[in-house]
């Protein structure tokens, strides 16, 4: 075989007696299964001897044994370098290459398996594998989203995101990227392709690309270049909601010279994704994916999607997908997706079926803003505008198993983890150390604080001065009949006694107000009880000015109503609206 001599930075001979005999090579190649959760299947057509192939997945397992098991193996190498340039000899008759820049794995019945130090096959990387005869390798695994920068100057071993069924040419693919492509010249820089006969073959620039086959790819000057068309996250390597993140963008840029229509299709049967739109009448609103998401983009512009989940249409726990995307012209991305729900936080695991998926403190704020005329001769229910809102902030927190309480105020605290001796006498945790939501100031000894203060350790609070009620220890709350969210209704009635301390009638220094006789001894009722009635209707349909798209789930909001006897002859009705957010998980109190 002959010397690749392009090299401009290192010595020759990266890869010399690697090749161990001109055997008839791979031609691959291969197709990309997608399972309905968040992997996929890519099979690999490999041929007798030497195969260059291009992992794009995370493997399930990524043991380099379990990855090739069942193949026919010889031998699997992968360059350990990252950034270092790179160069290779396709001599079978070299003596000496230099080993160390590579990993290699060999089967475990094989002598020299000591030497193994490929112990991992990760996605994302170029491998070379030696059979002794053809096999068909199926690899099930994340398709996480990595970029890899080139190494300058020299040739890279690496494999594209290459589209099936819309196969590129290498001038086409290569031809927007001046690493790649000398545009004054009118040539693209030198690619070599491992041929079935066992060498490195020049690519012609008419050559079709193929999906999951690695290529010798000289790049001069430094590069960041994937494909034509550029994707760009706002983070991690996959469309990754978690447990609370509504939104977020993917990134795309044309690099064609032509006007491509772009194509975001969920795998999944059915998909708790929505995307950002401009509607003429109802202005932003987002929209759920209803079959592939298209849109054209021109040459050399940027176009941004944003993308939110709907969190109360994912059916059990987690969503997990694959997104593929692709431009019509040659280039596919294979994006994981995900979500989560939040997870009830309880000190010990509930009871199965037990478990509410809205459990947690919700905090916002009623805004009253119609009252009806109590000195009106008809109609005195009847509500009508106010000259302005009065906001009351609200505190709602529902249990595992949905049981709702209006709280006047709450502090989160830790609870430190307990441990216990394991087998051999050593300490050993027992239960983790947690947050908790404490609403009686008794139990505060109980608990650590949950934040530093100048220096000092104290809880978080969250107090709502528009609500007072009767308490009594371990019920510092007042229950709220009823469902919370949906279409429900709670409610719920604040009774002030004449003896309460914030019965606005009970003045404790004032002789006719005081509940006293006379004498400041005997108890005379001088007060009148007084009555709060709380009905807080939820709704399903997000109020205006709320584009929340994981309304429901995150977010609740109604109509808020009470009605106040006791201050008036006649009761008092006032209406308004009421937004809820929930801002933590815990699904117990004072625990």
């Amino acid at each position: 075989m002959n010397h690749l001599v392009e090299n401009q930075n290192c010595r020759p001979g990266v890869f010399g007696r690697l090749l161990l005999s001109p055997a008839t090579m791979l031609l691959l190649i291969l197709s990309t299964v997608v399972a309905p959760a968040q992997t996929t299947t890519q099979t690999f057509a490999l041929r007798s001897g030497w195969n260059a192939i291009w992992l794009d997945v995370d493997p399930t397992d990524n043991a380099t044994a379990a990855v090739f098991q069942g193949a026919p193996l010889v031998s699997v190498w992968t360059f350990a370098d990252k950034t270092t340039a790179v160069d290779f000899i396709a001599d079978v008759n070299e003596p000496v290459w230099n080993r160390d820049r590579w990993l290699r794995y060999v089967p475990t019945n094989n002598p020299a398996a000591f030497q193994n130090n490929l112990f991992i096959a990760p996605g994302k990387r170029a491998y070379l594998v030696q059979l002794t005869n053809a096999f068909t390798l199926n690899v099930t695994g994340r398709p996480a989203w990595r970029t890899r920068s080139w190494a300058p100057n020299a040739y890279n071993l690496r494999g594209f995101p290459i589209d099936p069924a819309v196969r590129p040419t290498f001038l086409n693919f290569f031809r927007h990227s001046p690493a790649h492509y000398d545009a004054s010249a009118g040539r693209f820089q030198k690619i070599y392709r491992l041929a079935g006969t066992g060498q490195w073959t020049l690519v012609q620039p008419g050559d079709l690309m193929t999906y999951g086959e690695a290529y010798w790819c000289f790049a001069n000057g430094g590069s960041d270049y994937v494909a034509p068309l550029s994707l760009a996250l706002d983070g991690g390597d996959g469309l990754d909601f978690g447990n609370t993140l509504t939104t977020a963008d993917l990134n795309f840029v044309n690099h064609w010279d032509a006007g491509v229509v772009l194509s975001v299709r969920d795998t999944s049967s059915t998909t708790p994704l929505s995307y950002k739109r401009q509607d003429p009448t109802n202005g932003t609103v987002w929209a759920p994916f209803a079959g592939p998401w298209t849109s054209p983009i021109s040459p050399g512009t940027e176009l941004t999607l944003s993308t939110s989940v709907r969190r109360r249409d994912i059916a059990g726990d987690s969503y997990r997908s694959v997104l593929e995307i692709s431009d019509g012209r040659g280039t596919r991305f294979l994006l994981p997706a995900s979500a989560g729900k939040l997870t009830v936080a309880t000190a010990g695991a509930p009871a199965p079926g037990n478990s509410h998926s809205l459990a947690g403190l919700w905090v916002g704020n009623a805004s009253l803003g119609a009252v009806n005329e109590v000195n009106s001769a008809t109609n005195a229910t009847n509500t009508t505008p106010a000259a302005a809102n009065f906001n009351l902030r609200l505190i709602v927190h529902v249990s595992s198993n949905g049981v709702v309480r209006l709280l006047k105020e709450v502090t989160q605290l830790w609870k430190d983890g307990t441990t216990t001796n394991n087998a051999g006498g050593q300490a050993a945790l027992q239960t983790p150390g947690r947050f908790v939501l404490v609403t009686e100031e008794s139990l505060f000894g109980q608990f650590g604080g949950a934040t530093l203060r100048d220096g000092t350790q104290a809880g978080r609070r969250i107090s709502a001065v528009g609500y007072d009620f009767p308490s009594s220890p371990g019920a510092n709350y007042l229950p709220l009949a009823g469902r919370f969210g949906g279409n429900n209704t709670l409610s719920g009635t604040i009774v002030l006694s004449p003896q309460f301390p914030t019965n606005p009638f009970r003045h404790k220094f004032h002789p006719d107000h005081d509940n006293l006789d006379d004498r400041f001894v005997n108890y005379r009722e001088e007060t009148y009880s007084v009555q709060r009635a709380i009905s807080l209707q939820f709704s399903t349909t997000p109020p205006p000015g709320v584009s929340d798209p994981d309304f429901g789930y995150r977010e609740q909001a109604g109509t808020y109503r009470e009605t106040v006897t006791g201050l008036n002859k006649s009761a008092i009705h006032c209406q308004g609206t009421f937004r809820l957010t929930r801002i933590s998980d815990i699904a117990e109190l004072n625990r």
